[in-house]
């Protein structure tokens, strides 16, 4: 990689994550609108507990549908660890997604074998900024289902 193309490249992370920083913000004061970036780009906004302050937290993200719920990627723009919101759904996996001014309560379960593979092909092509992550790191990226709470468990929300 050359000087120039490794300046380009810092330019655009740092671009990517002042965006997503203004989107975040838009999405949790409007409850979820726009519900898309693009035509084809969906994004929610997951509530999640935080694993060690306890405190409510919120992170926007890109979404495939999944069954009855959403496949999230945990890509933290390719970073060398997981994001924040990854973390607090392991150790507190209900949570709630907010999309389109319409909240829903979601359990998360991490993909594996075959689900895992058919989503991740999914993503590829879904998402260029996804591809790219998959593609520019060492970590495997965890893929997340959330689907619906189940009334019947007794998992409360956040």
């Amino acid at each position: 990689m050359t000087i120039a193309s490794s300046r380009a490249e810092q330019l655009r992370q740092r671009f990517y994550r002042a965006f997503a920083r203004a989107h975040h913000e838009l999405m949790v004061r409007t409850g979820g609108r726009p519900s898309r970036l693009t035509p084809r780009l969906r994004v929610l906004v997951l509530t999640t507990i935080g694993r060690r302050s306890g405190q409510t937290r919120r992170a926007t993200l890109a979404y495939l549908p999944y069954h009855l719920g959403y496949a999230v990627l945990a890509t933290n723009f390719a970073r060398d660890h997981h994001p924040g919101w990854y973390y607090n759904l392991r150790d507190h996996p209900d949570a709630i997604v907010t999309i389109a001014g319409r909240t829903n309560a979601v359990h998360a379960r991490g993909l594996t074998g075959d689900d895992r593979t058919r989503v991740l092909s999914e993503a590829r092509v879904h998402n260029s900024q996804w591809r790219y992550y998959l593609e520019h790191t060492n970590r495997e990226i965890p893929l997340v289902a959330l689907e619906p709470a189940d009334d019947e468990t007794g998992r409360t929300p956040p």
